[in-house]
C-alpha cells in the first residue's frame, strides 16, 4: 500500500515529466511575446517619427508662403507708393524762373536732356540745328502755331520722354487774328491730352522769348500780348499741372524788349546764347 509521500513524489514527478516535455515550448512562446512587444514599442516610435517629421514638412511651405505673401503685399505696397508719387509729381504746378542776364556758355547741361523732347517754332529748331540736342528730340519748324501741336502728339507717345519742353506762340501773334486766349486755349488742349497719355512725364512751358522793337514796328506781334501770354501760363501752371519756366526775362533789355546783342532778327536766338538757356532751364528744375 502506498504512503502518501509515494503519491506526491509520483504527482511532483509527472509535473517534472510535463514541464520538461514542455519547457521549451513555453520559453518559446515567452520569447515571441516580448519580440512581439519589442517590435510593437519600435513600431510606435518610428510613427510618432514619422509624423513629427510630417509636421515638419507641412509647416516649411506655410512659413515660406507667409513670407512671400508678406514680400507680395510690401511689393504692391511699394509700387502703389510709386505710383501715386508719380502721379502726384505730375500733378503738382510750379513757376520757375531763369536766374541773372543771358550770357555766352559752355553747355553743361546735355545730360539733363538725354531723355526729352521739344516742340516749336524757330527758337526751339536752333536746340537740334545747333548741335544741343539729336534731330529725334526736336519736333519744329519756322511756321509752328500752337493750333500744329497736337499733330504730332504720336511721335511723344511712341518715344514717351522724361520731359517735354513747349515753346510757341509768337507766329500765332504774327496772324494778327489769332488771340492771347486763343494760342493759350491750343496749347492748353495739347498740354492736357499729352499728360493724359503721357501721365508720367514732365511738361514744362517755356515763355515766349522777346521780340526786339524795331521788328515790332514792322510785323503784327506785339510785346504786350507775348508778356501777357507768358502770364497766363505762369498763373495757371497749378491747374494746368505742369512747370513754367520764364526765359525770357534773362534776354530782355532795359526797356522790356528783346536785347540787341542776343538777336540778329529781332525775334530768333544767336547760337551763342543757347547754352545759357539750356543750362539755366537745368538748374531751376532740379
Amino acid at each position: 500500500m502506498e504512503s502518501n509521500n509515494d503519491k506526491s513524489k509520483i504527482s511532483l514527478n509527472r509535473k517534472m515529466r510535463l514541464w520538461n516535455r514542455y519547457r521549451n515550448y513555453v520559453i518559446g512562446l515567452a520569447v515571441i511575446v516580448v519580440l512581439v512587444v519589442i517590435f510593437a514599442i519600435v513600431l510606435k516610435n518610428c510613427g510618432h517619427k514619422k509624423n513629427n517629421d510630417n509636421n515638419k514638412e507641412t509647416t516649411a511651405p506655410v512659413t515660406t508662403q507667409e513670407h512671400s505673401s508678406k514680400e507680395q503685399e510690401t511689393s504692391s505696397v511699394q509700387t502703389t507708393q510709386a505710383a501715386t508719387e508719380a502721379t502726384t509729381k505730375a500733378a503738382v504746378g510750379r513757376s520757375l524762373k531763369l536766374s541773372g542776364t543771358a550770357e555766352v556758355q559752355d553747355n553743361t547741361s546735355s545730360d539733363h536732356y538725354k531723355n526729352a523732347m521739344f516742340i516749336g517754332d524757330f527758337v526751339i529748331s536752333g536746340i537740334s540745328g545747333f548741335g544741343f540736342a539729336s534731330d529725334s528730340q526736336v519736333i519744329a519748324s519756322n511756321s509752328m502755331t500752337s493750333d500744329k501741336l497736337s499733330g504730332y502728339m504720336d511721335e511723344f507717345v511712341s518715344n514717351s520722354p522724361d520731359s517735354v519742353y513747349i515753346m510757341v506762340g509768337i507766329n500765332d501773334l504774327n496772324y494778327g487774328s489769332r488771340s492771347v486766349e486763343d494760342i493759350y486755349n491750343y496749347e492748353k488742349s495739347f498740354i492736357e491730352e499729352l499728360k493724359s497719355k503721357l501721365p508720367n512725364t514732365d511738361v514744362y512751358v517755356l515763355s515766349v522769348l522777346p521780340i526786339s522793337k524795331r521788328f515790332e514796328s514792322s510785323s503784327k506781334v506785339k510785346q504786350t500780348n507775348i508778356d501777357a501770354l507768358n502770364n497766363m501760363f505762369s498763373e495757371n501752371a497749378s491747374s494746368l499741372g505742369i512747370t513754367y519756366i520764364d526765359v525770357a526775362s534773362a534776354y530782355k533789355d532795359g526797356t522790356g524788349y528783346f536785347g540787341s546783342s542776343y538777336t540778329d532778327s529781332g525775334y530768333n536766338l544767336k547760337s551763342g546764347y543757347y547754352a545759357f538757356m539750356l543750362n539755366g532751364i537745368a538748374g531751376v528744375v532740379k
